[in-house]
């Protein structure tokens, strides 16, 4: 149990998708009530980081007509799908994140991530990416009772891997992420967001980019 290792989110980390399924989620709301998207993006902000029924329960609270959730989930999950035809995860990978996961594999560092999406989805964006061999663990919020805020998926990936939380990192980018990784003990770096109203001060580090986040790993791993 004296690994170390880095756990990373996927959605808004390892790719750049975390605004556009913010992005989706605001138009699916504004559709259903059939009105324009609210060019207020700030009364949004619960929706980021959700997901499974917590993000469907969420939708619900903004729309004016109550729908059932199966109906709800249903819908959301054929406009999300519809939005999301031929989008290029190649094109919203981090790139920077490579010289991370060399550094960790040349340091014997174990390497995991630990999304909310679900487990296929998970894979094929690490396909597309072209990483997914990197990784010791890829571990998927479907599989827990309760998913991020609940530190539920950091504590199983942190079981898989083998290594106390005092010795793992997690690249967040959440509120809802970041609570479950410092909920789990392991130390924090959030990856800046400033397109959408996140709270990202509870993190233990915030990096503006992987390169700087790379900077960051290596000097905590120094101690």
């Amino acid at each position: 149990m004296n690994h170390k290792a880095i756990i990373f989110d996927m959605d808004g980390v390892i790719v750049d998708s975390e605004f556009l399924d913010f992005d989706i989620q605001r138009q699916f709301i504004a559709t259903e009530n059939h009105e324009p998207i609210d060019p207020d993006t700030s009364k949004y902000n619960v929706l980021v980081g959700r997901s499974f029924d917590d993000l469907y329960l969420t939708l619900a609270s903004f729309l004016k007509e109550p729908l059932p959730l199966d109906t709800l989930k249903s819908k959301f999950e054929s406009f999300n799908k519809e939005k999301y035809e031929g989008v290029d995860y190649a094109k919203l990978f981090r790139k920077d994140i490579v010289k991370i996961l060399k550094f960790a594999k040349e340091q014997n560092i174990k390497l995991a991530v630990a999304s909310s999406s679900e487990y296929n989805h998970i894979l094929e964006v690490l396909k597309s990416c072209k990483i997914e061999s990197y990784f010791d663990v890829i571990f998927s919020g479907e599989f827990v009772e309760k998913s991020k805020p609940d530190p539920e998926i950091y504590r199983i990936t942190l079981d898989k891997l083998g290594v106390l939380a005092e010795n793992a990192i997690a690249i967040e980018d959440s509120a809802y992420g970041i609570t479950a990784a410092i909920s789990a003990g392991i130390t924090t770096i959030a990856y800046q967001e400033t397109r959408m109203t996140i709270d990202q001060s509870h993190a233990d580090y915030l990096g503006k980019d992987m390169k700087e986040i790379f900077q960051l790993i290596a000097n905590i791993f120094k101690h």
